[in-house]
């Protein structure tokens, strides 16, 4: 626990924003595609370093994961995960780091902090491990490393290669990068990280298989990325954040990396926050019972012939 709490913005009223559950006609979420453009925002700067943290209303900034992991409180990522199968969320194993998401890690550092880079992250410098003496670097570059993270140049490049692509996107000075929103909903604590805030919008960014209307649009369906926005919307707005939009920048993981930017209609917000609430007592009441069911909660599920073919 911290001996004290910085807040940016201080507790607020917590205003309930009582989301309908208004889905889209066609059951999926519509998409617009559009061009924005910044405004500046003034916020201080404060760096919160801990082991732990308890849960307080609050803005945060500079908080690092581990101490955001600590918090405990409800994350966008629960909501999504509960509403299809709580059975997973509660024997879920945790967070393991694969190739995929450290290399996501590495491009969230490299676009939004990239001067805290070479804190986080160490190089390989390419030690040839097939001799004893390329293995007796290596063990000895890795005692060095202390709790810095290992990748490799040619993902650093291929990161920094993204990045440029998109350099009018990148974060100024002026905006806040990696803001923790500590708020309530339904009376329960909550979470989140943004990516950044620009002062008038949230923006979030992507690696995508597909940045193309089609297929960001089915990813947006796939990952339930209508919850995730309705989620930081409404944290925002609960701790008086100014939040017009939520946009995602999404590009491509594979050469030439192409990349688009994307909201979603006000319909399909109140729809991912009408999910939102749904999952949260859904949440609530699995735990409350102690019963986390699997697909079939209802007992044996039976497929008609007009839902085969």
């Amino acid at each position: 626990m911290l001996g004290h709490t910085t807040v940016i913005c201080g507790p607020c009223s917590l205003k309930s924003m009582a989301p309908t559950d208004k889905p889209c006609a066609s059951g999926s979420v519509e998409l617009a595609v559009t061009n924005t453009t910044r405004r500046p925002v003034a916020m201080a700067t404060v760096h919160i370093r801990a082991i732990s943290m308890d849960f307080k209303v609050g803005i945060y900034e500079d908080l690092d994961y581990p101490t955001y992991a600590s918090i405990p409180a409800w994350r966008s990522h629960d909501l999504t995960t509960l509403i299809k199968d709580p059975f997973s969320w509660k024997h879920s194993k945790g967070f393991t780091e694969s190739p995929a998401l450290l290399e996501g890690r590495v491009q969230h550092t490299v676009f939004l902090e990239h001067h805290k880079f070479h804190d986080e992250f160490a190089i390989d410098p390419g030690f040839d491990r097939r001799t004893k003496v390329g293995k007796e670097e290596f063990a000895a570059w890795q005692e060095e490393l202390g709790d810095k993270t290992p990748c490799t140049q040619k993902m650093y490049e291929i990161c920094m290669e993204r990045r440029e692509l998109v350099s009018d996107y990148i974060p100024k000075n002026e905006h806040s990068v990696e803001l923790t929103l500590c708020f309530e909903w339904l009376g329960q604590p909550c979470k989140g990280k943004l990516d950044w805030w620009t002062g008038t919008d949230i923006w979030d960014y992507k690696s995508a298989r597909d940045a193309s209307p089609r297929g960001f649009k089915s990813a947006v369906n796939s990952y339930k990325y209508y919850q995730q926005a309705a989620y930081y919307l409404t944290a925002a707005r609960q701790l008086d954040m100014r939040a017009d939009k939520f946009y995602f920048l999404a590009q491509e993981k594979a050469h030439p990396y192409p990349y688009a930017v994307y909201t979603l209609s006000d319909e399909a917000i109140e729809y991912g926050a009408a999910k939102n609430e749904q999952a949260l007592k859904i949440g609530l009441d699995c735990q409350r019972k102690n019963e986390w069911l699997p697909y079939n909660r209802d007992g044996v599920i039976e497929f008609g012939i007009d839902e085969l073919y």
